[in-house]
């Protein structure tokens, strides 16, 4: 017995064409995701709080990321030899103890070397970089010398003998008078009284270091700034001083707080 097939005609084929490209089925799942896609992009849009919590994760993300790097960046160089390593950690191990030591006794001085040489051997090494930056704060902040400054006075000896190598911190209070009486030709000041450093005004109050009278006319002065902090240039007396062509005829006075290691 034979099985007679349908026959399509181009009707039929053109039907069964269509059913099969167009099948709403087939369409169902892209429909459904693009409205996800469309849903999620219209909530952000119409929420700035969560787009305000985004922009902060990735912030926080970026932040973090740079942490590593800079964390990676500033690890210690060590040696790659195993016993060269050994015996960098051996150094580094007695030092800390010795610096501890030095710290509690108050000899910050020789604390200070010791984290110096510890920072020498290993470069960026945290504990030894963060132990320079706690003596020099605390060798600041041994001794202290407060001192008036009058304004119509020459140099005058602060009573505080620095150290070479040693840091020095400065405070200033007060106001003065600069006092001139002139015509329309004005003030020249004298070639050995004008200041090298340009940033020097009249008024302005300096410092010098110097051990001896020869010094103190030619050391080179500077402006002392309140609440600055340097590391002194040689071994001497502080003098300090309002720059002016003559003084005698000013008024008022600086209170001047000096702190740091002194010399004897």
């Amino acid at each position: 017995m034979k099985t007679v097939l349908p026959n399509l005609d181009d009707t039929n084929a053109g039907h069964l064409s269509t059913h099969r490209l167009f099948n709403p089925r087939l369409i169902v799942v892209p429909l459904v995701c693009g409205f996800i896609v469309l849903h999620a992009q219209r909530t952000v849009a119409q929420n700035p709080n969560l787009q305000r919590i985004q922009q902060t994760q990735k912030q926080i993300q970026r932040r973090m990321d740079q942490a590593v790097k800079d964390a990676a960046a500033n690890q210690p160089d060590l040696p790659s030899d195993p016993e060269l390593l050994s015996l960098h950690r051996e150094f580094i191990t007695k030092a800390e103890k010795l610096a501890g030591e030095y710290e509690r006794k108050k000899q910050y001085d020789k604390a200070r070397e010791v984290f110096e040489a510890m920072s020498r051997l290993v470069p960026k090494y945290p504990e030894a970089e963060a132990g320079v930056k706690r003596m020099l704060q605390m060798q600041s902040m041994k001794d202290r010398e407060l001192v008036k400054v009058d304004a119509s006075k020459g140099w005058q000896d602060s009573g505080a003998q620095l150290q070479k190598g040693m840091p020095v911190h400065l405070e200033v209070k007060g106001n003065w008078k600069v006092v001139y009486e002139t015509g329309p030709e004005g003030i020249e000041i004298p070639d050995k009284l004008k200041p090298r450093d340009s940033r020097i005004k009249l008024g302005t109050l300096i410092g010098v270091i110097a051990s001896s009278p020869s010094e103190l006319e030619s050391n080179k002065p500077f402006i002392v700034v309140p609440g600055a902090d340097f590391v002194a240039d040689q071994t001497g007396r502080l003098f300090l001083r309002m720059f002016d062509v003559d003084p005698t005829d000013n008024e008022g006075e600086m209170i001047v707080l000096i702190q740091s290691t002194f010399g004897k």
